[in-house]
């Protein structure tokens, strides 16, 4: 396979968790890759510096509007109540995979989530990535999501 073949495709695994037990999880769910996250690794690739990340957080909303490759920022970001972008643990599951992991907890009020999205920082940043998740509620400080993203280049 040539560089100029190589494609780029992501997909996301969300699971619920209530006092520390599986309550719902999604499977595997394909997501989008915007046009934003592409240039930024584009851009990477030709300046990063050692230890540089595209992605470094997941952000997480309750928007059900359809996702699309211009896509900027989530439909309806979460804020308050708890919750803030969580700082994602990246691993090399394989050659061509990247894997990042986030767990959203802490929520002090009802919340439920429909999307989420890979970030470059903290607040503001790019937008990497972007999917509906299906509704996930976490009613109590009890309750959590794991979500495990991974981008494949092939």
């Amino acid at each position: 396979m040539s560089i100029e073949n190589i494609k780029m495709s992501g997909r996301l695994r969300v699971e619920q968790f209530s006092n520390d037990e599986l309550v719902k999880d999604s499977g595997w769910i394909q997501n989008v890759i915007t046009t934003n996250g592409k240039n930024s690794l584009a851009s990477l690739l030709n300046s990063a510096s050692a230890g540089t990340s595209v992605v470094t957080h997941m952000g997480f909303g309750s928007s059900t509007t359809a996702v699309a490759a211009n896509d900027t920022a989530l439909g309806t970001e979460l804020s308050g109540n708890g919750y803030a972008r969580v700082t994602v643990t990246r691993s090399n599951p394989s050659g061509n995979v990247i894997q990042y992991v986030a767990i959203l907890t802490g929520i002090t009020a009802s919340t439920t989530v429909q999307e989420a999205g890979l970030f470059s920082a903290s607040s503001g940043g790019t937008l990497f990535a972007h999917q509906l998740t299906g509704a996930y509620t976490l009613a109590q400080s009890a309750d959590s999501l794991q979500v495990t993203w991974q981008v494949t280049f092939n």
